[in-house]
């Protein structure tokens, strides 16, 4: 470790800092919109059934409704009619009979069983001709109840469906609807800028120039904070030029949180600290002891704003996005920061030891062991400057020393990789 680097934050200490400043901001307000405009955002107020579910007495098996005093195995009953989903019986089951009925049908006045279509046998015995009415005996005998959902027995009016705090994926909108909901109640989104600065960078469709390479980092950055529940504003390539980058850094702070890619090095050309430092940020720390990542910083702007500069290589901005930027969008959007390590599994193979003794957080996958408890390995990858390693991983592994080998069997750290986990 160099002498500077016995300045740099830990990753604890660093994380602890985003976390007291995104703390300390106003709870985002939350406002009713439509459950079509809600997909992807936080609740800030649970969801409660609007009525009891089921709402009325449901078969959950295609059968027949029968009265269970009758339903002794061996009995015949006559089939009455029949009863299908969302058209309630226009008559009961009373002694000695039974309604044909379908899976999520109401059940008749009178009956309080269903008896599976597979254990019954048809007959003709004692009927008179091809139009007399059916007859089935039953094979075992069925107790009341039996294949029956009661009404309000899955939830009842008033109950919470979905815990505010909670994030509207598919299954949180499927239980809004079913629970009666047309709206809901969530964390507006917190608006992201996105300064994606190097001359080296060009767009995706467009030719690169000797010594260019494509921002892929940029785009994928906006897809992260889309995924967390943020609203990316990405603000394009910003050229190493200073009045360029002022103008830049100027439209940033108009969102509540800013992420600037690269130019957080010492070089010559980099000018984002010492911008955003004009333009009255306050960076409260710049570098942290993690590997890849260690140019990493973070700031508060004049206006209360958080502010991370984050390297502009693609495994460090993700290890830095994951670290940093994660926790202070949801905190902006209603959630409480997910832990660090988010899950600690079995390490299947070694990981091998480095010169450098930061903290690293290593491209690897995570999978099914032999017997079905998950475990990690390692990805093979170049570099902070790889654009291709995160594509092949799923997590991040956590090596809390670089220079001590880890060996397979050990319990390793993992944060999962892909937006929303």
């Amino acid at each position: 470790m160099t002498r500077n680097d016995s300045r740099l934050l830990s990753v604890e200490e660093a994380r602890d800092a985003v976390l007291r400043e995104a703390a300390a901001r106003a709870r985002p307000a939350g406002r009713s919109v439509p459950l079509a405009q809600a997909t992807g955002r936080v609740l800030a107020q649970p969801v409660r059934a609007a009525d009891d579910y089921p709402p009325f007495d449901r078969a959950v098996m295609d059968g027949f409704a029968v009265r269970a005093a009758d339903a002794a195995a061996g009995v015949e009953l006559p089939v009455i009619g029949e009863v299908h989903a969302g058209r309630p019986s226009g008559r009961g089951v009373g002694p000695g009979e039974c309604l044909r009925i379908n899976t999520g049908a109401p059940m008749p006045n009178g009956a309080d069983a269903v008896v599976p279509v597979e254990r019954v046998a048809f007959t003709t015995e004692g009927t008179n001709g091809p139009a007399a009415q059916p007859r089935i005996r039953l094979t075992d005998a069925v107790p009341a109840g039996r294949h029956v959902a009661p009404r309000g027995s899955i939830a009842r009016a008033g109950d919470v469906v979905v815990p505010d705090g909670a994030r509207i994926d598919a299954a949180a909108l499927a239980a809004a609807i079913a629970a009666g909901a047309a709206e809901a109640v969530v964390f507006e989104r917190p608006a992201v800028a996105i300064l994606s600065t190097g001359d080296e960078l060009v767009s995706v469709g467009r030719p690169a120039s000797p010594g260019q390479i494509y921002d892929a980092t940029g785009p994928a950055v906006a897809e992260l904070v889309r995924a967390l529940g943020g609203e990316p504003a990405a603000l394009g390539i910003i050229a190493d030029d200073p009045a360029v980058l002022r103008r830049a850094v100027d439209d940033a702070l108009r969102r509540p949180i800013v992420v600037a890619l690269g130019g957080m090095s010492r070089g010559t050309r980099d000018l984002v600290p010492e911008t955003f430092a004009a333009a009255g940020v306050n960076w409260r720390f710049r570098g942290v002891a993690v590997r890849p990542g260690r140019p990493v910083g973070f700031g508060v702007g004049p206006g209360g704003q958080l502010v991370f500069g984050l390297p502009g290589n693609p495994a460090s901005t993700f290890v830095c996005f994951e670290l940093f930027v994660r926790p202070a969008i949801e905190a902006l959007t209603g959630r409480d920061p997910s832990p660090l390590p988010r899950w600690v599994v079995r390490l299947a193979e070694p990981l091998e030891a480095a010169r450098d003794p930061r903290p690293a957080f290593l491209p690897g996958r995570l999978s099914a062991g032999p017997e079905g408890a998950p475990e990690a390995r390692p990805v093979p990858w170049g570099g902070s400057g790889d654009p291709f390693c995160l594509a092949r991983a799923n997590a991040l592994l956590w090596q809390r020393r670089g220079d001590a080998p880890m060996d397979a069997g050990q319990p390793v750290g993992v944060i999962p990789l892909g937006g929303e986990t």
